[in-house]
């Protein structure tokens, strides 16, 4: 991770103004995640006064960064006044205590040396009238791990004779680079550390935990913490004035053995979460072991309204929905004139929504020889294709998976009305809106999101899908028109940054309500509580 990498990481997604002091590319890093903020950059080298910019925007800057340390005693204090009351001041910077810079001045080997310690940066904050809230280091490279648990081995005799402690020693050492978070007044808002479980497949984990948890961890007082299956689970991270969350993500526990489990995180004063987001009766050994996770659980947290009321039936009565939303909003589409039109498909275990329409699909492509159709993971769809237009990719990483999408004009997006499919999210329009593709959808599920012929199209029949799918076939126009809108549709309500907060929100306001949460529970699993 280099330090802008590492920088964006930290800076607060749901800020409305940034101001950097700086001259780098950290805004093109950060709009995607956030296109409506403001943000300004000032690489004046005056440092006695104020573009008018600036001046004019008040006292409206929710964060402050300094990715240009130059003649910051004096940028600083002037530009504190126009930090709101609640905003935040971040600088990133070299570390001088950096372990391997002092292990090559030990070794008399080259070092680089300038930088700051934490100790500088906190006294120059405070010299301000600022709160030093917290110095956040980078994560260490794991083929480092050997190698600095070594040097912290060696050199922990010589902090013992500084007295020195080795705790914030190996805190402050591991990291190249360092940010410090500075704030104008103390926060309100407790602690708080998540905790996840992930034990679903490498794909469904990044829109559910991945994503929220990044956008999460540029709150102030939030920290993360992830493990996968089969990983041992530390529970002994939150401090002592931390609230701390517990979320199962998609896991199996089995019955009656992980009682002990869910007992173990109650008595160490977790609040349990369950996350689902797919009907658990599509899994029998969920029903094999009594669908424990969900009524050993404080609260269930879910994709959609229709898998909440489902959920319902395992008499938990805490459930929130946190629809699914997109991290990040694609460059809009550019599109060229073409004769060419490329169909896409993207999917797992579709085959029973797709075969209805396969004869259809090949009528279509049979009258109109203008499309071209690119498939990724299913290769029955592709191999009932009756086109020599087509090509196939396999499983693919989320990037790659976008790069395609982003070449394509209609896609198609199938689901029966079944019980399992009524419990999916929307979050294959939202990606095809988002790439300037025009979704042509089957009633359940993208019914509830698509406005017909505005930001997508709805098929009711299989004569209904062959007119609407030639329709945007041969209508360029009305196919850029509804891909517009749904792109800005997409940008106005279904980005994450207009949403994260409300899962701290939610985890804050159940951690306050854990007494009334546990006397539920206890009436569910009494064995908990032996």
């Amino acid at each position: 991770m280099n330090s802008l990498d590492f920088l964006l990481a930290v800076l607060p997604l749901n800020a409305k103004v940034i101001l950097e002091v700086g001259n780098t590319v950290l805004s093109e890093k950060y709009l995607p995640y956030n296109p409506v903020c403001q943000f300004f950059q000032l690489n004046d080298p005056d440092s006695s006064s104020l573009p008018e910019t600036i001046v004019s925007l008040g006292q409206q800057i929710d964060c402050l960064v300094f990715t240009d340390l130059t003649d910051i005693k004096i940028k600083l204090p002037l530009l504190l006044p126009q930090l709101k009351a609640e905003g935040q001041v971040l600088i990133p910077f070299l570390n001088s205590q950096y372990w391997q810079h002092i292990l090559k001045t030990i070794e008399g080997k080259p070092s680089q040396t300038n930088g700051f310690s934490a100790m500088q940066i906190r006294e120059l904050v405070q010299s301000f009238g600022l709160i030093d809230a917290e110095v956040i280091k980078e994560e260490l490279p794991p083929d480092h791990h050997q190698s600095f648990q070594q040097f912290i081995q060696q050199i922990s005799p010589v902090l013992q004779l500084l007295q020195i402690s080795p705790s914030q020693f190996q805190y402050l050492s591991a990291s190249q680079y360092l940010i410090l978070r500075a704030l104008k007044q103390p926060l309100k808002q407790p602690k708080l550390l998540i905790q996840t479980c992930i034990t679903a497949p490498i794909g469904c984990d990044r829109v559910r935990v991945l994503e929220p948890d990044r956008f999460s961890k540029t709150l102030p007082n939030t920290r993360i913490n992830q493990v996968r299956l089969g990983q041992s689970i530390p529970l002994n991270l939150a401090a002592a004035d931390e609230y701390k969350v517990f979320i199962w993500q998609r896991a199996l526990l089995l019955y009656p053995q992980d009682i002990q489990k869910q007992k173990l995180l109650k008595d160490r004063g977790y609040l349990i979460v369950a996350e689902h987001d797919d009907d658990p009766y599509f899994w029998p050994e969920n029903a094999d072991n009594k669908f424990l996770l969900f009524w050993s659980s404080h609260c269930i947290q879910t994709s959609t309204p229709a898998l909440a009321r489902h959920l319902q039936q395992f008499n938990n009565p805490f459930i929130k929905v946190f629809p699914n939303h997109l991290a990040y909003l694609p460059p809009k589409r550019e599109y060229k004139e073409s004769y060419s039109v490329n169909l896409f498909f993207g999917a797992l275990n579709r085959q029973a929504d797709w075969e209805p329409l396969m004869p259809t699909i090949n009528k279509v492509l049979s009258r109109n020889k203008q499309v071209y159709v690119k498939v990724i993971h299913d290769r029955q769809f592709f191999d009932a294709l009756a086109t020599s237009r087509k090509e196939f990719h396999p499983f693919l990483p989320y990037e790659k998976y976008q790069e395609i999408l982003h070449t394509c004009d209609i896609g198609i997006l199938p689901l029966q009305d079944t019980q399992f499919n009524r419990m999916k999210s929307d979050l294959k329009f939202l990606e095809h809106a988002a790439h300037g593709v025009v979704a042509l959808a089957s009633p359940t599920v993208y019914a509830q999101s698509i406005e017909e012929g505005i930001t997508g199209m709805i098929y009711h029949s299989v004569d209904e899908f062959a007119a609407k799918l030639t329709e945007l076939i041969q209508n360029a126009k009305l196919r850029h028109r509804i891909a517009d809108n749904a792109y800005n549709w997409v940008k106005d309500h279904r980005l994450l940054y207009q949403h994260f907060t409300e899962r701290r929100e939610w985890y804050i306001e159940m951690y306050q309500r854990l007494p009334e949460l546990n006397e539920s529970l206890r009436a569910r699993c009494p064995q908990m509580f032996d």
